[in-house]
């Protein structure tokens, strides 16, 4: 059986969520693939939208979900330099789901939205499921990969919990890669992004250090990066500039095999810039990987870094 990833972009339209409710909030989900590489085709959380003549999805390529964060969309930076790496790299279906509407109400806003986008994302992953249950070979939940960004690392965790949940339980998502996940206010936050919330859970983290800093500073996966030590990335003069190096360096590992890190015994060892071991790679799109604990990733100040 061909194994299937699947890269789901989360970019941000919700509809019919009023803020300070639980009601429901519906993302906008547009597929991206090598026969439309810039002319997304729309797609509803249903079985006839799925399988619809228009629906360029193919069960045989790899699938991946990406997710934004706060002040993201289909438009911003993250969906085009990751989507791009991915098409490039090989044939995928490019699910980019979008919730703006509520991204851009600012930070406290948007963070209190993350349960709701991602209850309607595990509604959209469940059909599409059901959808190619017939298909050979069929998506399952032990062949997605979900890759989230910033506020939309703690979407793809909180959505992988739910799919675990959903019966039949018996299977986890395959993977998810938490590109330097939110920090502020998510410290303590029992629904942020978890090491049990996929089979592998993965960690780069570019901006982690700092009262100011965007992204969360301590292990969350089973593999946490810290590229460059977490922080002052090269090239990078601003807080933004490090937080968005994640996703590069994600897209980067596409085609970088250099791109590897260290193993670190302690945050000493991490901050002294004194580990070292086997290493291994960081970011790509391969369903299984191996590998847990600190790594230090060391790179240059410009892509493919």
């Amino acid at each position: 059986m061909i194994k299937i990833t699947l890269i789901l972009f989360v970019v941000a339209a919700c509809k019919g969520f009023e803020v300070g409710t639980r009601n429901v909030v519906e993302n906008s989900y547009f597929v991206y693939t090598r026969t439309n590489p810039q002319s997304p085709v729309s797609v509803l959380p249903t079985a006839a939208s799925i399988t619809a003549a228009t629906t360029p999805i193919n069960t045989v390529w790899p699938t991946v979900i990406l997710i934004h964060g706060q002040s993201g969309s289909v438009f911003t930076s993250l969906n085009p330099v990751v989507k791009d790496a991915l098409l490039s790299a090989g044939d995928h279906n490019v699910i980019v789901v979008d919730w703006s509407q509520y991204a851009s109400l600012g930070y406290s806003t948007a963070s209190r939205v993350v349960p709701q986008v991602a209850e309607h994302l595990v509604v959209f992953v469940e059909a599409l499921i059901a959808a190619t249950v017939d298909a050979t070979p069929p998506i399952t939940r032990n062949e997605i990969h979900i890759v989230g960004f910033d506020l939309g690392a703690h979407v793809a965790g909180h959505a992988g919990r739910l799919l675990t949940t959903q019966p039949p339980n018996v299977e986890q998502v395959a993977r998810i890669t938490g590109l330097d996940p939110s920090g502020s206010g998510w410290g303590l936050n029992s629904e942020r992004l978890r090491v049990t919330d996929a089979r592998y859970v993965e960690v780069i983290h570019t901006d982690g250090k700092g009262i100011f800093a965007y992204g969360i500073g301590v292990p969350l996966g089973n593999i946490d990066f810290f590229a460059n030590g977490g922080n002052n990335q090269p090239g990078c003069f601003s807080h933004s500039c490090c937080h968005e190096r994640s996703y590069e360096l994600f897209a980067a590992s596409m085609i970088n095999p250099r791109l590897v890190g260290y193993p670190c015994s302690s945050t000493t060892q991490l901050n002294l810039n004194k580990c070292n071991g086997v290493p291994i790679r960081l970011g790509t799109n391969e369903l299984i990987k191996f590998g847990s604990g600190m790594y230090r990733a060391n790179t240059r100040r410009s892509f493919p870094f």
